[in-house]
């Protein structure tokens, strides 16, 4: 906070500690409401809350990139290498979702289709059955409660009711033919390809290409029950877990095997805790959904004669699939209630997948980059520069100018999907990703703003309201890189950066 600020504040501790009659936590408590009392009395300076940010002792050696602009006369305010790349971590969400509003419009649906190969006659299916995608990162995700199969049942239904499917001759098979098959973003890291904010990109999603291991105590000495969500044979589970007696340090452990379907289940387990869960990703999500598709066909009293399978990997994979009959069809919810997911809870597979959808031509991450630059200058922003690895920002290639963030955010604020990209960004204090931050601060449900966090990386970037000209707010992107200390600790610095901008934004 800014010198007068900090002064201000030993000044009132130093008054608690003298007359409080309460024990140290009490005045630590009554300390803290007094520093944010004056924090928000006294006028902010950027220029002197940005010199305080950079030489925070915890940033030392850290790269600082910081730009602000404020809408009422479009004056950059305040900034410090705008011009020079940075990692964005999730900050480049932004561009994902500015992106697909502006190319597919917020009304959008992704569409998923139960296709038929072949004729159904007397209910028999002489052919293959085809869960086609479309790159719905949605398709049996968390809108389904605790069963993803129960889009899979619906479809089912559906195939039944409406066409009397009662048998199948051949396969059950899953085309992500949608877009290639990339796996994962450009520059992503071996060593957090089995948890669940890494999970593969595909032309068919399911389940947000995850599933969910949950471990239920048992009797000291023996074995955690071991249950899987989605339930499938897709995967196998090793478990080396040990419940013990009360134990309140046992820690479980689940972690997916690399280019595996294997999850290996260790640690120990108290035998009176609350079950715990651990997300992981899968391998080939396009072969899960078919396997877990075929399951759902079973249990609800489809035979099925063949396997599951992605249709890739099956021996002389057609190029046509012939007489085709689409039995039942899934739709996504809009766009614009997708991308609030996206945006609150940073979901980096809804990220990745809305900008490969946006794209022309194959839906694959080049051609969405070459697509996003171009859609960017719309807003106008000048992508030179710019290196857009993957759509979520976990890559550790990307590359963007804090003034290119800027400029966007200023073009999408006097654009007409304004209302549509500010309801996707958490609220500080209030929602999302900025639940926890900001409370008691000025900024508390004022700022409005895209958080991003990789190792050695953290950002925001958002707007800061005005209270009376709420149609003129402050731009402000910040972006840190390279930093030694605890990313908490940067964040620390960052939000007190922010804190003193928006007691500037009520005096300017």
């Amino acid at each position: 906070m800014p010198g007068d600020v900090v002064d201000t504040a030993r000044a009132a501790r130093r008054l608690v500690r003298r007359f409080s009659p309460h024990n140290p936590q009490d005045r630590s408590v009554i300390v803290e409401a007094l520093v944010v009392c004056i924090a928000s009395l006294v006028p902010q300076d950027p220029a002197a809350a940005l010199a305080e940010l950079r030489a925070d002792p915890a940033l030392d050696g850290a790269r600082v990139g910081v730009f602000v602009r404020d809408l009422a006369d479009d004056r950059v305010v305040v900034e410090h290498d705008s011009d020079y790349g940075f990692m964005t971590a999730s900050n480049l969400k932004l561009v994902s979702i500015a992106v697909a509003l502006a190319t597919l419009g917020a009304e959008f649906r992704f569409r998923t289709s139960l296709v038929a190969t072949g004729p159904v006659r007397d209910g028999v299916l002489s052919g293959d059955l085809v869960l086609v995608g479309s790159g719905d990162p949605t398709f049996g995700g968390r809108q389904e409660g605790d069963d993803p199969r129960a889009v899979f049942q619906r479809l089912v239904a559906t195939a039944v009711l409406e066409n009397g499917l009662r048998r199948v001759t051949g396969d059950v098979l899953g085309d992500d033919d949608f877009q290639p098959d990339e796996v994962m973003g450009d520059g992503w890291s071996w060593n957090y390809e089995g948890d669940d904010y890494a999970a593969q990109v595909s032309g068919l999603c399911f389940a947000e290409n995850c599933v969910r291991v949950t471990l239920t105590p048992s009797a000291p000495g023996s074995a955690p029950r071991v249950a899987l969500s989605p339930p499938s044979s897709y995967l196998e589970t090793v478990s080396d877990a040990l419940c013990v007696e009360g134990n309140a340090r046992a820690r479980p452990w689940a972690r997916r095997e690399r280019a595996r379907n294997r999850i290996r289940i260790g640690g120990s387990m108290a035998s009176d805790a609350k079950p715990w869960s651990e997300k992981l990703s899968v391998e080939n999500p396009t072969a899960f959904a078919a396997t877990v598709l075929l399951e759902t066909l079973r249990a609800q009293g489809v035979e099925v004669a063949g396997i599951a399978a992605d249709r890739d990997e099956r021996p002389e994979r057609p190029e046509r699939y012939g007489d085709e009959t689409i039995l039942a069809v899934h739709e996504s919810a809009p766009l614009r209630e997708v991308l609030v997911t996206l945006g609150k809870v940073s979901q980096n597979l809804y990220a990745e997948q809305v900008l490969r959808a946006a794209a022309p031509g194959d839906h694959g991450m080049s051609a969405a980059a070459a697509h996003a630059k171009v859609v960017l200058q719309r807003f106008g922003v000048d992508p030179r520069g710019m290196r857009i690895a993957d759509g979520s920002g976990l890559s550790r290639l990307d590359l963007v100018r804090p003034r290119q963030l800027g400029e966007l955010l200023t073009g999408i604020w006097r654009s007409d999907l304004r209302a549509d990209v500010v309801r996707t960004l958490p609220i500080a204090g209030v929602d999302g990703t900025l639940a926890s931050r900001f409370r008691g601060t000025p900024a508390e449900r004022r700022v409005v703003a895209k958080t991003g966090n990789i190792s050695a990386v953290t950002a925001l970037s958002g707007y800061v309201p005005r209270a009376d000209d709420a149609e003129h707010p402050l731009v402000f992107v910040v972006l840190l890189n390279d930093f030694t200390c605890s990313t908490d600790d940067a964040k620390a610095a960052l939000d007190r950066f922010i804190v003193a901008l928006v007691g500037s934004a009520d005096r300017r």
